[in-house]
């Protein structure tokens, strides 16, 4: 919008979340380091640590394709922000592009610094580490990928949602304080998840110096299924390094708990109460019962050498609830398909018992897993030639019983420091696990911009790398909030819709806050800025301000005027 005022004109740019990342960035020094390890030539007209921050800037505030970068900074003044900004077409998709390509070899270098920077300046918790994997999709032709070592290529593979889409892999790491993103790293789509959890602990040791800020015996790494295999809960161990994580119940473990409990072990209860029920009454909530034992692992190298290992067998009643309903219902399936195919036999093509018993496969028990209850049998009766085949089964109704007592187990195991723990304590280390989740939504749903063309994988992963230092933006404002206003005990008021207080806002929230915070540049006729105007913050803009100790938006935006 522009307004015709004696001689002078009046443009309004958005600033919007800006105002909140712009500081966060320069305190952590991001663009320093990205020009220390890709310097470029003098005669360029921006370095790679401007354009790498104003990528991620738009990241954060408006994520959109490269090929409308000018756009995004005409539409965010960001002028007005950067003075080296003469013309918004400086911004571009090509200058973009030589900056992915110059990141891409140094990009876990930067990281490791701009990670360790923020343990500083923000006081991070690195004594519980998340770690997950995530499958992330892209549209275009990769046929020329390059073969080199350590490059990750896209390989089709099917998503969650069962599409067949061209993929890479990304592991993640989070701290437990507030959830920020640690470390990072693309792999090839193809990759085993298990395999990629001790390699990436030592490269995210390596470059970001854990060492400096703990040792290795105070950290309790957490995970999901994919984490604690036989050989990298090994690798922990010789570590020293704690780790909790689910492993799948096998027949063995489910024997073992049947004799804990013969021999007189009780369950004991688990006082977790997740958040989704925390407004519920007592009776409808999630109820979590216990039974730990410790176990001895021995180290295949050297078998005189042993460690305790934790083993918390953990019941859910909500977990249990579903499995008995899905049994049930799976099992009503197959009964109501078996009596159906019983009064098929000897008609049709139901005349020998091999067709028979393909056909009670293929329709009664398909894949599902109650089909291990029935046992079917093809009797031949000679004494009735017209129909001499009868087709019978029977249920197990012992095995069902018993599986239905161990219904709503599963199996959590705990080493290292996290081996000293309570049964209770473990439980609920493990149920921090959705914060690194919580990274990946971010990444997902507020900075990804889908579907992404680019030239090679190199930059694919360039740009990843850009896109996390946003999420690690956007967590630490989110953290910082929280934490001050968990201070004060007091929430942050007016920001929900219809003027709700929060005492957790997200991150989502506090940008959407901003969102229309914009200034007024006044110019000459001939498009020289005279002066920035800016709007005057509302109470919940100045409030977020303030909780954050960022300056206010005409001191952070300070720019001598161009001639």
């Amino acid at each position: 919008m522009a307004t015709q005022l004696h001689e002078v004109e009046c443009e309004t740019r958005t600033i919007g979340p800006l105002v909140l990342t712009t500081p966060v960035l320069r305190r952590l020094g991001f663009r320093e380091m990205v020009n220390r390890h890709c310097p470029i030539t003098e005669q360029a007209e921006l370095d790679h640590g401007l354009v790498a921050e104003l990528v991620t800037q738009s990241r954060l505030s408006d994520p959109t394709a490269f090929y409308d970068l000018p756009g995004w900074a005409e539409r965010f003044a960001i002028a007005a922000l950067y003075p080296e900004i003469a013309r918004t077409g400086q911004v571009n998709d090509d200058r973009a592009g030589r900056t992915l390509d110059a990141l891409y070899d140094q990009r876990a270098v930067i990281w490791g610094d701009l990670i360790a920077n923020a343990a500083q300046h923000y006081e991070l918790d690195w004594h519980r580490l998340h770690a997950d994997t995530m499958a992330m999709t892209f549209a275009g032709l990769f046929a020329d990928q390059p073969s080199d070592a350590g490059v990750p290529r896209l390989e089709p593979g099917y998503n969650p949602a069962g599409e067949w889409l061209q993929q890479l892999k990304l592991f993640a790491l989070t701290a437990g304080d507030g959830g920020v993103p640690v470390w990072f790293d693309m792999l090839s789509g193809g990759t085993g998840d298990s395999t990629t959890y001790a390699p990436q602990f030592a490269a995210f040791s390596n470059h970001a110096r854990l060492a400096r800020f703990l040792p290795l015996e105070d950290i309790i790494l957490i995970g999901d299924r994919k984490m604690p295999t036989a050989e990298n809960q090994v690798t922990w161990l010789r570590l020293h390094l704690g780790y909790i994580g689910p492993i799948t119940l096998q027949d063995h473990h489910r024997q073992t708990l049947r004799d804990l409990l013969d021999a007189g072990h009780t369950w004991q209860a688990l006082p977790y109460v997740a958040k989704r029920d925390e407004a519920k009454l007592s009776a409808q909530r999630t109820l979590y019962r216990g039974l730990g034992h410790t176990v001895k692992v021995s180290d295949p190298q050297d078998p005189t050498r042993h460690w305790s290992v934790r083993h918390l067998y953990v019941h859910s009643s909500a977990l249990a609830g579903r499995e008995a309903t899905r049994r049930q219902s799976d099992m009503q399936a197959i009964e109501a398909e078996l009596q159906r195919l019983q009064g098929l036999v000897n008609k049709y093509d139901y005349k020998t018992p091999e067709i028979i018993t393909r056909r009670v496969q293929s329709k009664a028990f398909k894949k599902r897993p109650a089909q291990k209850y029935f046992t079917i049998e093809v009797v031949s009766h000679a004494a009735r030639p017209a129909v001499p085949l009868e087709l019978r089964y029977r249920v197990d109704d012992a095995q069902v019983q018993r599986d239905a007592e161990l219904a709503g187990v599963y199996l959590l195991v705990a080493g290292g420091k996290a081996a000293t723990l309570s049964d209770a304590e473990i439980m609920a280390e493990w149920k921090g696990q959705y914060k690194v989740e919580h990274s990946f939504r971010l990444v997902n749903q507020l900075f990804l911009v889908t579907p992404l063309f680019l030239k090679t994988p190199q930059r694919i992963a360039a740009l990843v790398f850009l896109v996390m230092v946003g999420a690690l933006i956007a967590g630490l404002i989110e953290r910082q909030v929280r934490r001050a206003l968990a201070a004060l005990q007091q929430p942050l008021k007016g920001l929900m819709p219809e003027g709700r207080d929060s005492l957790r806002p997200t991150v989502t929230r506090l940008f959407k806050a901003f969102a229309d915070y914009s200034l007024v540049q006044v110019k000459e006729a001939c498009g020289r800025v005279v002066e920035s105007r800016f709007a005057r913050l509302n109470p919940v803009q100045a409030h977020i301000l303030e909780l954050l100790g960022l300056p206010q938006p005409a001191e952070l935006c300070a720019q001598p005027v161009r001639v």
